[in-house]
């Protein structure tokens, strides 16, 4: 595209490039009409002949890298933001699958092994438990089984992996939707 412009560096032909339509006043101040481009790789506007661009190879990493990164959070949300319900003690009992609730399950587990129950735990359904090791366990396998996205993280890995074109790799929908039957 032709822009009025002053160049800065005549090696690498990095410019300075006019925004406006003021041609007399461009020429007035030793811009001249050339044409130029906008390095993707650093947004700075150069020479057309000297612009530099993304190999095909790297413009491919960055999109793999982007996906990458998408699975990773998609399934950091998908780990950790659920619920489920159980029947403990004869009781409806909702949890979440949250750092948090990781985090205090380990605490009651860890109690609950020198042989005493957890008591005072509060379901996210408000009723309180006092916990045995047998609970624990009951709880931390379904909370496992609710949080393991580790499969479904592979599969996109290994699609993303495999994808040879941008179109390939954006065309990757990466979704961790969980079905409604998460009762037990």
């Amino acid at each position: 595209m032709e822009k009025y412009t002053k160049v800065i560096n005549k090696k690498t032909g990095l410019c300075n490039v006019a925004t406006g339509t003021d041609a007399e006043y461009y020429e007035s101040i030793g811009m001249t009409l050339q044409d130029v481009e906008q390095s993707e790789i650093d947004g700075n506007w150069y020479l057309s002949a000297k612009c530099p661009h993304y190999t095909d190879e790297e413009k491919i990493n960055i999109a793999k890298a982007d996906k990458y990164a998408e699975n990773n959070i998609k399934a950091k949300e998908a780990r950790y933001n659920q619920e489920f319900t159980i029947t403990v003690q004869g009781k409806e009992c909702v949890f979440d699958t949250s750092e948090e609730t990781q985090r205090d399950l380990l605490t009651a587990y860890d109690v609950c092994a020198t042989g005493v129950t957890y008591d005072g735990w509060t379901t996210n359904n408000c009723v309180e438990l006092d916990l045995s090791l047998e609970d624990i366990v009951l709880i931390f396998q379904v909370f496992k089984e609710k949080s393991n996205v580790y499969g479904k993280w592979k599969e996109y890995k290994q699609a993303i992996d495999k994808a040879t074109t941008i179109k390939k790799v954006e065309a990757i929908d990466i979704d961790y939707e969980v079905s409604n039957g998460n009762d037990i």
